[in-house]
């Protein structure tokens, strides 16, 4: 579990949690899920903002949840206008190794606009399922 409240703008992928797991057998299913109680955007004018998820094995992109959350068209003339929501996602994964694997939950301000988690305490579950 981490808490974070730094402010992400990148239209690059922004690694936001990292869990080492080493799988029992190489038949074995691993179960990963993500979880952001609170991600808020500030929005000024009309405009699209939009968040990209991802998880990635050893840096290689597994699992995308895209535009998740979007608000497009929200015409607000304040820059003190706040979005907040939660996000949580899972995907199940099938590495074929018992070596150690690297998983991480980024994401990426599609618009390049802010986000942050407003100091959730955001949560990536690694574990086996079967093997």
């Amino acid at each position: 579990m981490l808490s974070d409240n730094a402010n992400y703008s990148s239209t690059s992928d922004m690694t936001m949690q990292t869990v080492n797991f080493t799988p029992l057998r190489t038949s074995s299913r691993v179960l990963i899920h993500v979880v952001y109680p609170t991600i808020r955007t500030y929005v000024t004018g009309n405009t699209r903002t939009r968040l990209n998820h991802h998880i990635k094995r050893d840096g290689t992109e597994i699992y995308t949840l895209s535009e998740m959350p979007q608000y497009k068209s929200a015409n607000f003339g304040s820059s003190a206008v706040e979005f907040n929501t939660n996000v949580a996602f899972t995907h199940i994964d099938h590495p074929n190794t018992t070596n150690q694997v690297t998983y991480t939950a980024t994401w990426q301000s599609v618009d390049g606009h802010v986000w942050n988690t407003a100091n959730g305490q955001m949560v990536m579950i690694v574990a086996e399922i079967s093997g």
